[in-house]
């Protein structure tokens, strides 16, 4: 663990810039996404009217380099991230950690591991891992910008992905040798499958997949023109669009044809899903009846590929089948290949996005260079339009997203009736359902978080141009109010004041509680790694502590540490599943307050 000043999981490709919403549209980065909330206005602004100057807004000028720790640099960090891949990260750790730490047999089962069939809450974090893997892989490693022959670009990034692999799945043979020190087992026990092994293994598949993608499928796509994507008589969008099209560029390679470089990504999950249907329904456990017996363990194919390749010994617990094994390696690719797919349409918003405000940019070049006056008023309707169109491109993304999760969710549980949900043998129906729920996911923390704070720019506009008409074209119907401080008070009534108080009170829970979750789930989200490692490690040196002396009398050895420990604080009442849930909030909760230091020095776990 090394101190850095910004960890490099998703880079500078779609920044976030911060809470402060009110920077200027005429100074904004064009790869910045403006992302908004849909403000209606149905209000002409009239051209000719002679209106006072306007304000400018505050530019939210963030800082390139960290500051020192506090919370308002920790929100500052994620000026150059998707803040949602960080809280999606983060919440699926906090849940694991949740789940994990369950003690005695009362826990109630939402938040515990079904045997075999079933599906749960704990059941979410390992394929949103897979699916946050996913998305930053687009975002991460870009196409060639100067693709000629014997250029090694491609082969870099194939080497980096390829050295990427390998430490996260060097980071889970670690954790395996430290369960042969737990379980004192002995060396030709090892177990090789593993969760972080599995990551390692997925996002090799899934990079390269993308590499050949970028190399030899199409390229990114030049964003369609405005007056394609919205359809309209607005006058300034036509004089913005100038009524052209941008045609999809396709760069040729070689002789691969057209359709097999429109189709090239969908043949990875295509081909994982056939293979693992032909293994799932082709092979027969010795000793079962017929084949394809998903629902036992000891007959499922998920149990004959893994004796067969990594026998007993190498297993789980010893177990007929290992929980991260080899057919089941098959349909976890699928989760990655669905974070890809989503990173690949923050690629294209991000090309939407820095289209139109070079549009809108050049418009306003173009009117200063040409010495024609623009009044405020105008101004600030085209500034009103330029925010528009970006809410309207960003709803669109983010409607999309969330829709569509939640189809892959009922696909996914559909076909359950027939292949049923099971995580250890991760079948496809789960690897289907678990991707729509982190998809989902993903979708309401990007409008809450992302989405959201970026409407203040627009509701400012909005506040503006009805001052504009309040104080130019209905002032000779304008009442002025009492200025006497005095007078106003008296005339308002108790229940006004009522309603004031709280409206002020819920803004500060509101806004407290989002700057709360910012720093709890995105301090977790950017350490990882780390606290999954820390928390794996913690409870395995826990198992090997005992909490007590031996009974002299029977001979009979004490519970391990975090055993006793629960027995003697949460598990001494008698409160029923609702011991082992606050003993293992409370155990969360010291992983976060070490997330929170480490995320207040700068200090980041990188691979």
């Amino acid at each position: 663990m090394e101190p850095q000043h910004a960890p490099a999981t998703v880079g500078a490709d779609y920044p976030h810039r911060g809470d402060n919403a009110s920077s200027s549209s005429n100074n904004q980065n064009v790869d910045d996404p403006q992302i908004l909330s849909p403000v209606s206005t149905n209000t002409a602004v009239h051209k000719d009217s002679a209106l006072p100057p306007i304000p400018e807004p505050a530019h939210d000028n963030v800082a390139t380099t960290p500051r020192a720790g506090g919370l308002k640099s920790r929100l500052q960090l994620s000026a150059n991230r998707l803040l949602s891949l960080d809280l999606l990260r983060g919440l699926a750790i906090l849940i694991m950690i949740t789940c994990n730490a369950q003690m005695g047999d009362n826990a109630f089962w939402i938040v515990t591991h079904p045997e075999w069939i079933g599906f749960t809450i704990a059941d979410t974090v390992f394929p949103s891992f897979l699916f946050i893997t996913g998305c930053t892989l687009p975002l991460s490693v870009r196409a060639d910008p100067n693709p000629t022959p014997g250029n090694k670009y491609y082969r870099n990034h194939a080497l980096r992905i390829l050295k990427r692999s390998l430490i996260i799945w060097g980071l889970g043979v670690i954790l395996n040798l430290y369960g042969l020190v737990q379980l004192h087992a002995a060396a030709d026990q090892f177990r090789w499958p593993g969760v972080l092994n599995r990551i390692g293994f997925c996002y090799l598949v899934v990079g390269w997949m993308h590499l050949l993608v970028l190399a030899k499928g199409r390229k990114d796509e030049k964003p369609l023109s405005l007056g394609y994507l919205f359809r309209s008589s607005n006058k300034a969008v036509d004089r913005v669009d100038s009524g052209k099209r941008v045609e999809e560029e396709v760069v040729e390679h070689g002789a691969w044809p057209w359709f097999v470089r429109v189709t090239l990504p969908f043949y990875l999950p295509v081909i994982c899903l056939v293979v693992w249907l032909i293994c799932t329904y082709s092979v027969q456990v010795e000793g079962c009846p017929y084949r394809a017996m998903i629902e036992d363990p000891k007959c499922s194919p998920q149990a004959y590929f893994d004796l067969k390749i990594f026998g007993k010994n190498h297993t789980y617990r010893h177990l007929e089948f290992d929980p991260e094994g080899s057919l089941s390696t098959l349909t976890s690719i699928l989760n990655v290949w669905f974070g890809w797919y989503i990173g690949c349409t923050v690629r294209t918003l991000n090309a939407q996005v820095k289209q139109v405000t070079s549009d809108f940019k050049a418009h306003r070049e173009a009117t200063s260079a040409s010495g024609t006056t623009v009044s405020e008023a105008q101004a600030l309707e085209e500034d009103i339009l330029e925010q528009e169109t970006l809410v309207r491109i960003h709803l669109q993304h983010c409607n999309t997203w969330f829709w569509y999760g939640l189809l892959w969710t009922f696909i996914g549980w559909l076909f359950s009736l027939g292949l049923p949900l099971s995580k250890p043998s991760w079948t496809a129906t789960f690897a289907v359902m678990s991707s729509g729920v982190s998809q989902t996911a993903l979708a309401v923390l990007f409008y809450k978080f992302d989405a959201q704070p970026k409407a203040k720019r627009l509701e400012t506009l909005h506040r503006d141009h009805q001052i504009y008409l309040s104080n130019n074209q209905l002032s000779h119907h304008h009442r002025p109010l009492p200025l006497d401080s005095e007078h106003s008070s008296a005339g308002r009534s108790n229940y006004s004041s009522a309603l004031a108080l709280y409206f002020k009170a819920d803004h500060f829970l509101r806004h407290w509680f989002r700057r709360s979750v910012i720093v709890v789930l995105g301090s977790m989200g950017r350490n990882a790694i780390l606290m999954y490692m820390c928390s794996e490690l913690v409870q395995g040196t826990c198992s090997l502590i005992p909490g007590g002396p031996t009974d002299p009398v029977t001979g009979e050895k004490s519970p391990d540490l975090c055993t006793s420990a629960f027995l003697h604080t949460w598990g001494a009442l008698d409160i029923g599943g609702w011991a082992s849930l606050f003993y293992s909030l409370g155990f969360a909760a010291l992983h976060v307050l070490l997330a929170i230091y480490l995320d207040h020095k700068k200090w980041y776990f990188k691979v």
